[in-house]
């Protein structure tokens, strides 16, 4: 039997835009759309990039501090906003030319993918990519980046009975 486990984010992110190009024919393109055309009562869409890297477990905690110190990594009026998927095992195996060198066998490593959204602007990006390039311990970290768009709140939706305010203690 083959173990699962829940999809990353940036997996479920790659699977969203791959169906979005595959469904393009029923509806408009992506690039005829913006967010702007999707707004509701309590919310509206922006432009973003998200940004999914695998770290070694015990390296997460150094790579969201220099990506918090890098871009606040802010999300509304939230900020050091990050989604770490539960452990998992990367494995990987030096070539030659490698800091490590040319290596016969297959590593296995503890590891966890990030997963931020930052603003669509490069230069954050740019700076985000930085910081986790300057935290990161492998010589070359494993980085997805995918332009999306991710939903933000316009109100707080006060009377909602599903918001966190509106429960009942138990």
């Amino acid at each position: 039997m083959i173990p699962t486990r829940p999809l990353p984010a940036f997996a479920i992110a790659i699977a969203a835009i791959l169906l979005a190009q595959s469904n393009q024919s029923v509806g408009a393109s992506a690039t005829e759309t913006s967010p702007d055309q999707v707004k509701g009562k309590t919310y509206r869409l922006e432009r973003v990039y998200l940004v999914s890297v695998h770290v070694p477990s015990g390296s997460v905690d150094n790579v969201l501090q220099s990506l918090s110190a890098a871009v606040g990594l802010q999300y509304g009026k939230y900020d050091q906003v990050a989604y770490i998927d539960a452990e998992g095992i990367e494995q990987y195996r030096p070539l030659a030319g490698s800091k490590a060198g040319a290596q016969e066998t297959v590593t296995t490593t503890p590891s966890k993918v990030v997963t931020v959204s930052l603003i669509h602007n490069r230069a954050v990006l740019q700076r985000a990519v930085d910081a986790i390039n300057r935290a990161h311990p492998y010589e070359e970290p494993v980085i997805y980046i995918v332009e999306g768009w991710r939903s933000r709140a316009t109100s707080a939706d006060e009377k909602n009975p599903n918001r966190w305010w509106n429960q009942k203690q138990k």
